[in-house]
Parts: C-alpha cells; structure tokens; sequence
C-alpha cells in the first residue's frame, strides 16, 4: 500500500510537470527563468524578422499585433481567430508559432524512440547540437533539465548548481546513467501524451 502511494505520487508528479510544461510552449509563459530565457528566444527571434521589414509603418504596427497576439496565442490557432488576421499576421507571427509547437509536438515524440535507440547521452547530445535560440529542440532541452532538477526525479537528481544536462549525464556512472534514462524516459511519456492531446496537427 505505501510503496503504491509512492508510485502514485511520482507519476502525479511527472504528468503535473509535463503537463505545465506542454502549457508553457502553449501559452508562451513560464514562471522559471531557463524556461522562460527559450520562449523569449523564440519571440525575439520572430520579432528579428519583422524587423527586417523595409517599410516602418508595417514593421510597427506587426510588432504591435505581436505583443497582442502572443498575449493569447492559442486563440490565433483556432479558425475562428486565424481568419480575424491578416496575411501578413499569419505568415510573420501566428504561422511562425504554429510551426514552432508542431515542432515541439513532433520532437517530444520522436526523442523517446531516439533515447531507445541510440542511448541518452546520444540522444542529448544530438538535441543539444540541434537547439539553436528560440526553436522547440531548445526548449525540450530546458524542460528535461528543469525536470531532472525537480522533487518529481525519484533515484537520482540533477544538482541544481549543474549547469548542463548533457555534461551531467555523461559524467555519471552506469548505475547513475541507467536511472537518469528511465526517469527521462518516464518524464517524456507523460509530455509527448500531453503534447499529442493539446497541441493539434
């Protein structure tokens, strides 16, 4: 009965975990400061791209849109709210997102087969050379590392003076490093669900 609690307890933790952070890449927002450092990657990369508009009434008032689009992004998403944009609102701002969490949707269900197949510190390795500023393998990336320093891990935790996940999990021992794999593995069941069920194609 106690060890069953347990369980419940750990798996409540990760599916509450993956959940919020499947809400991050949703809602743009995240109240932790690595997590939140990526989305403003990504933000600040579309607004990069506005900017290179010539014409500075258009590149004004699309840096305007996107303040109040990214409010509530998740609105633009639907058709409803998708058709109330223009075309240039679609293709510089909400297209730029939309892509961004089909990304994030289709790597949070690709990583999990690639951990299985090639290992952990493979698989990481392989992330980490693909995250560049602003784009949904960084975030994933932050969001492992946010997991493995969480009270949710349950036989090994990242330090939280640990700096990079990659030079963690490399830098362990066997035992270690098996232990770090089932619980990233654990962690990323529970957010590719989440980002299959709430992120549409």
């Amino acid at each position: 009965m106690f060890q069953d609690t347990i369980i419940n307890k750990l798996e409540k933790g990760r599916a509450e975990f993956a959940y919020k952070s499947v809400d991050e890449i949703i809602e743009l927002y995240s109240n932790n400061e690595n997590i939140k450092k990526g989305l403003d990657n990504f933000i600040n990369n579309v607004k990069n791209n506005i900017n290179k508009i010539d014409n500075d009434n258009q590149r004004k008032n699309l840096l305007k849109r996107l303040e109040e689009i990214f409010k509530k992004p998740e609105v633009y998403l639907e058709k409803e709210g998708y058709n109330k944009l223009d075309e240039e609102e679609k293709a510089r701002i909400v297209d730029k997102y939309k892509n961004f969490i089909e990304n994030y949707r289709a790597y949070s269900r690709k990583i999990p087969t690639m951990i299985f197949t090639n290992g952990l510190g493979q698989t990481l390795a392989f992330i980490k050379a693909k995250a560049e500023k602003g784009n949904a393998y960084e975030l994933l990336y932050l969001q492992i590392s946010e997991y493995m320093k969480s009270p949710h891990t349950i036989r090994i935790k990242m330090p939280e003076d640990a700096n990079d996940l990659l030079k963690w999990v490399i830098s362990c021992d066997s035992p270690e490093y098996r232990y770090i794999t089932q619980e990233v593995l654990a962690f990323l069941n529970w957010l590719k669900k989440f980002a299959e069920g709430r992120i549409e194609e």
